[in-house]
């Protein structure tokens, strides 16, 4: 019988729309995905590389566990649904062939579903090219393999996985919840064990214990470079296919039990002692009926009592949705996934922070948002639907209760729905705290954001949810039809890059928290935009009352005419009530997004972009006036979100060119609002020539011709802000408390080549030049005669005078030379000593200030000061630390600090970095300042990027690189170098795998995911990943290679050459490869050689590690290690495997040992070889049992695998 119930499922598989309408959205998704181009890797990767289909895939089939559950989860259950199970006992049909029939024919359904998938991408990519939404260069030619292999590795063997798993439970239990639920349950708790195990060293063990593979496969393909994407498959092998193996074995396992588990009796028992019970009862119910006094009725329809009712109903439909399983299930998971993520922080560098409120809030719109959207749209559905669910409709619709009142209790029942979610936001943010040992619970930032921005939002969500349900008749189509139009609003504004808010149903602008500023300048824009979407919704539920569906359905004419029936006054003024509170915060909201504050889509952004460089860019580097002092005076109004600059600059002309015109550059920020007052060259004020307005771009005539060598003196007043709110964006520069803004906010001179778009895709769409470099090559001569961080001036003198508000400090680069107080304005007049780089900030905020001293070896003080929020007193001693030991260190090595005083400034979270100027590092609120350190296995990412920061007051500040192509190098490599060799000098040589291995993580991911070409390190001019993880590691390695001391002279040499270098032209990297060169013996010139003019990387690994004790209590290791060098081009592409030997690290360790609480090697051998590329068998004794052995085990070397570095030794009998 097995055939016969197979084709029979089958047969009745294929006739059910349901099945033909699960292939549709599958294959329409495809082609969306395909022909649009969705890609979220390098520009250089081919839509459809084997790489970018086996992702895909694999993530589209773990969200297909819904999917899965919907098929896999019913045919069994069907013959209970349909009453005919007791016919199964009429045929001869064996209990093995029935079951086996059922779940090979759903499974075939489900394979069949799933190729719907696999079509529409082999379709779209086919059309794609000529689709004209990606350059067709994007596209490589149809591979039927690369489709297959990634589908019979992951897709469709997870689909297979997850079927045997809903195919027994409902199979085994008779549970049908458990198929509708089951996906759900199952997908969320898939997602928290991704959470609970990121941070797992052993990737390995993690990845093969990963169900659905995502581990295996991430971990295999996340260093392949754009050439290797586009054109290996994944390797079958290693911990792909132990995973496969094991995952479709309990696959397999789960079904073989279904299969021996299932007989007829156990799935057609019913339990009838329970009914005859019931039949008892209803008995004496019936007869104590007769006896029964009936009370007489009073009729009562007045407003209060339809009031009372409302509630009375809503209250007794909240309680059923309450008690539903599904509604339990659901919730349970999201505040699980809601907990999670608060408990294991926002960790940076692995480093967990400290339970903030701010992001105790924040981690809602992680996944607990989707989650609780789901629920919100099966919930409505739930009510809307519950009386046509139990055959109760026509009686219900015959009671004598106006439809506003069911409707409405249905609605305000999910209104108190929602008010209980955005609490259980509040009771998991709390409890965090608490089992964190945290207190300062900040009740008022969770009563903002739950009460007045996410209750209202989960109100728009059941709005919506009401209003397609009270349409569509069908339950289970209404799902499928709100959950596609929030899809479709997701597409729209991700994939059509469409972000106007007023457009996107329930959208408003981002919000950033943050304990320095609250909910600042962007609270007024959500409240507006909330109650925007609010009146918009009550239309739309209003709406859905006119046609929502009481008692017997006749069909969408009969609702049309029954809505015109309802729609009588009181719905009538419901509806003006909406439309005005609709219209009225839409024109508010208009008015301040696209008239005071301007609105461009992002393909306008381009256009412009684009159009900046073709009318603007012939004047670049056009002879402009240099600053050599300035004097500013700054005028801050944090309150109203504005500030007052005026300048006094002297400018000389230092070009071979006379001067006639300036060309001053205000940029196109579209939010900034910007007044200029006053702007005149010796007193004489200048008019406007040349406008490009679009571009912020104007040209002025000079009273008088600049000639080489001439100076004159600039006067400059202007006033700029913002006003209102715009669509999207910050504005963080100035704000209420925490206001951070730098020589920016003034206008530059000249063309301006941040400006430009640098994506070779959109360059090519814009008819642009292919531009690979964006800074001019080490001989040129501006590029020589120019700084690289501003070419507005060389070196200059500096000082100022900042107001603030009164209860505020205000901070700029120089020694604060006067305080006072006047008109209720704090004024702060700073001068800096000696010359320094035009790179100036501006900060302001209600600070505490930690204070300490550091002495020099000749005893001269530096004050190190740190201003701080408050309440962000926990690392403040750490960033004193961290400055001092960089001191000490870069005093000795590189010469003297230049200033008397380091400041460490805080500002709010609205950015995530530090930035260096002289004397001042401004450091982001969320960056160290609420970082849990206690573990202290964990990264002190505080110590080490203070340490960077403040080593570019040497390399940055005194050595200021040209703007030549290579020359951040100088600034950045050197500051990640020095950085490193702090943290060796605090936790020692046997500490810093940890750091390099972090170092090598990210830069190999960064060169997999580069969008041009990967450049050498002499030559980078715009790629992080290589000044700042390549440039670390490769100095690191070479301070070990030839001496911390030895390269640390060639470094002083080269500062004491170049250090506040008066004129051009300029350092570059030629000139500091040139120190490095000299310091570095001939036999290790290779290394200089592979690691600044090439692209170099190692395959070290150990094949073999045994020992064996020797008798006289001594140990003989064996060790056999793997070696390769490959040199690569830019793209990834093998170019040659060099075959000389090279320099490697081999080493013996005893186990791990832990000093003051952090991880350390203990090396029993550690002696450099030199080995050849190839098999080497190395032997060692020693007087300690070893426990692992390695070759480069502490990661100095750019290694392709670094985790096969090292092994366990196997002992030998």
């Amino acid at each position: 019988m097995f055939i016969e119930i197979f084709l029979f499922e089958l047969n009745y598989r294929l006739r059910r729309p349901a099945t033909w309408a699960y292939f549709g959205i599958l294959f329409i998704y495809a082609l969306i995905l395909s022909i649009g181009g969705l890609s979220g890797g390098s520009e250089k990767v081919f839509l459809n590389s084997p790489a970018s289909l086996a992702s895909t895939l694999n993530v589209i089939s773990i969200f297909g566990i819904m999917l899965a559950s919907a098929i896999m989860g019913v045919p069994v259950y069907r013959d209970i649904e349909h009453g005919t199970q007791n016919y199964l006992f009429s045929y001869p049909i064996s209990e093995k062939g029935y079951i086996l029939g059922r779940f090979a024919g759903s499974m075939a359904t489900l394979f069949l579903v799933s190729l719907g998938l696999i079509l529409g991408f082999m379709i779209g990519y086919a059309i794609g090219p000529y689709a004209g939404y990606e350059p067709t260069e994007r596209y490589a030619s149809f591979n039927l393999w690369h489709y297959l292999q990634p589908s019979l590795i992951f897709y469709w063997s997870n689909f297979f996985f997850t079927g045997c798993i809903f195919f027994a439970l409902v199979a085994l239990t008779k549970r049908i919840m458990l198929a509708y639920a089951g996906g759900a349950i199952l997908f969320i708790i898939y997602l928290v064990t991704l959470t609970l195990t990121q941070d797992i060293e052993n990737k390995e063990l993690v990845s093969l214990l990963d169900p659905f593979g995502f581990g295996a496969l991430n971990n295999t393909i996340q260093y392949w470079t754009p050439e290797e994407q586009n054109t290996l498959t994944i390797p079958f092998k290693d911990t792909v296919l132990w995973n496969r193996i094991l995952w479709l074995g309990i696959g397999i396992l789960i079904f073989l039990f279904t299969v021996f588990r299932f007989d007829f009796q156990r799935f057609l028992n019913k339990k009838l002692g329970s009914k005859k019970k019931s039949m008892v009862d209803e008995k004496e119910i019936s007869t104590a009926a007769v006896f029964t006094k009936i009370p007489k009725v009073s009729q009562v329809f007045s407003g209060t009592h339809y009031l009372k009712l409302l509630f009375s109903l809503s209250w007794m439909e909240f309680r059923n949705i309450t008690k539903d399983l599904f509604f339990k299930a659901i919730l349970i998971a999201a505040v699980a996934f809601l907990f999670f993520d608060g408990w294991f922080g926002n960790p940076t560098y692995g480093t967990p922070m400290l339970p903030m409120t701010y992001y105790m809030l924040e981690i809602k719109d992680f996944t607990y948002v989707i989650l609780i959207f789901i629920l919100i749209v099966f919930m409505t559905g739930e009510v809307l639907h519950r009386e046509r669910g139990v055959k109760y409709e026509q009686i219900y619709g015959a009671l004598p209760l106006p439809n506003w009142v069911i409707y409405g209790s249905k609605f305000l029942a999910l209104v108190f729905v929602c008010f209980i979610l955005v609490n259980m936001i509040l009771v998991s943010g709390v409890l965090n705290q608490v089992l964190q040992g945290y207190f300062n619970f900040q009740f008022d930032m969770y009563f903002t954001d739950l009460y007045l921005i996410e209750f209202p939002k989960y109100i728009t969500y059941v709005m919506l949810a009401f209003f397609v349900h009270a349409l569509i008749a069908k339950k289970f189509l209404g799902h499928v039809i709100t959950i596609a139009i929030w899809a479709g609003l997701f597409a729209i504004n991700s994939l059509a890059d469409i972000d106007y808010n007023m457009a996107l149903y329930g959208y408003a602008p981002g919000y950033t928290i943050s304990d320095m500023n609250g909910f600042g300048h962007f609270l007024a824009a959500q409240n507006w935009f909330r109650l925007y979407w609010l009146g918009f919704g009550v239309l739309l539920t209003v709406i859905g009352l006119l046609f929502w569906k009481r008692g017997t359905d006749s069909g969408m004419k009969a609702r049309w005419k029954e809505a015109r029936q309802r729609l009588g006054g009181k719905v009538k003024i419901a509806m003006v009530f909406g439309a005005l509170i609709w219209i009225g915060a839409g024109a508010y909201v208009y008015n301040n997004v696209s008239v005071i504050n301007s609105y461009r889509t992002v393909k306008e952004g381009r256009v412009l972009s684009a159009n900046y460089e073709k009318e603007l860019s012939k004047y670049n580097y056009i002879n402009q006036p240099k600053f050599t002092d300035i004097k500013v005076d700054v005028d801050l109004v944090p309150e109203e979100r504005y500030a007052t600059m005026s300048g006094t600059f002297e400018m000389v002309n230092k070009g071979d060119t006379p001067i006639d015109s300036l060309h001053i550059n205000w940029g196109n920020n579209e939010l900034l609002q910007t007044e200029l007052m006053k702007l005149a060259v010796n007193d004489i004020e200048l008019k406007e020539g040349k406008v490009f307005v679009n571009f912020g771009y104007k040209i002025y005539k000079l009273p008088n011709r600049m000639m080489p060598g001439d100076t004159v003196t600039m006067k400059l007043a202007l006033k700029r802000g913002y006003k209102g709110f715009p669509n999207e964006g910050s504005g963080s520069d100035i704000v209420y408390n925490g206001t951070f803004l730098n020589d920016s906010f003034f206008p530059s001179f000249g063309y301006n080549l941040q400006g430009e778009i640098t994506s070779d895709k959109y360059r090519k769409e814009y008819d642009l030049p292919e531009k690979e470099y964006v800074a001019p090559p080490q001989d040129d001569k501006w590029g020589l005669s120019n700084l690289l961080f501003n070419d507005d001036a060389d070196y200059v003198t500096f000082e100022g005078t900042v107001s603030t508000a009164p209860d505020q400090i205000a901070i700029m680069p120089g020694y604060l030379q006067k305080e006072w107080e006047d008109n209720g304005r704090k004024f702060y007049h700073y001068k800096m000593e000696g010359e320094m780089d035009y790179f100036f900030n501006v900060s302001s905020a209600r600070y505490d200030i930690y204070k300490e001293d550091w002495k020099d070896k000749d005893g001269n003080n530096v004050a190190i000061e740190i201003f701080h929020h408050p309440s962000h007193s926990y690392n403040v001693e750490r960033f004193a630390k961290a400055v001092r030991h960089s001191f000490d260190y870069f005093s000795e090595n590189y010469g003297p600090y230049q200033y008397r005083q380091m400041r460490i400034i805080e500002f709010p979270r609205y950015q995530s970095f530090a930035q260096s100027f002289p004397n001042t590092v401004p450091y982001a609120e969320s960056f160290g300042w609420t970082a849990d350190f206690s573990d202290p296995e964990d990264l002190d990412y505080a110590y080490m990027v203070t340490s960077h920061e403040v080593a570019h007051q040497w390399w940055g500040h005194q050595i200021t690189p040209s703007a030549t192509r290579g020359a951040n190098q100088i600034s950045e490599s050197m500051a990640e170098y020095s950085s490193l060799m702090v943290m060796k000098k605090e936790y020692g040589v046997d500490a810093m795998q940890d750091f390099l291995k972090r170092e090598l993580d990210s830069y190999l991911r960064g060169r997999a995911g580069e969008n041009k070409f990967e450049k050498t390190l002499l030559d980078n001019d715009t790629q992080a990943y290589v000044w700042y993880r390549k440039g670390g590691l490769v100095l690191y390695g070479l301070q070990d290679y030839i001496g911390e001391k030895t390269l640390n002279q060639g470094f002083k040499k080269f500062i004491d050459n170049a250090a506040f270098r008066p004129k051009a032209p300029f350092a570059t990297s030629n000139e500091w490869y040139g120190y490095i060169k000299e310091v570095t013996p001939d036999s290790l010139q290779y290394y200089l050689e592979d690691s600044f003019e090439k692209i170099t990387l190692y395959t070290n690994k150990v094949s073999e590690a045994t020992f064996k004790k020797l008798d006289n209590n001594t140990f003989e290791v064996q060790l056999t290690v793997e070696s390769a060098k490959n040199y690569y081009d830019g793209n990834g592409k093998e170019l040659s495997a060099p075959t000389q030997s090279n320099l490697l690290d081999i080493a013996v360790f005893q186990n791990d040992t832990i000093i003051d609480g952090k991880t350390k090697k203990v090396p029993l051998i550690l002696e450099k070889k030199w080995i050849k590329p190839g098999k080497s068998t190395f032997t060692f004794v020693t007087n300690k049992e070893p426990i692992k052995a390695g070759i480069d085990p502490y990661n100095k070397m750019i290694d392709r695998i670094p985790d096969d570095n090292l092994k366990s030794l196997d002992e030998l009998e």
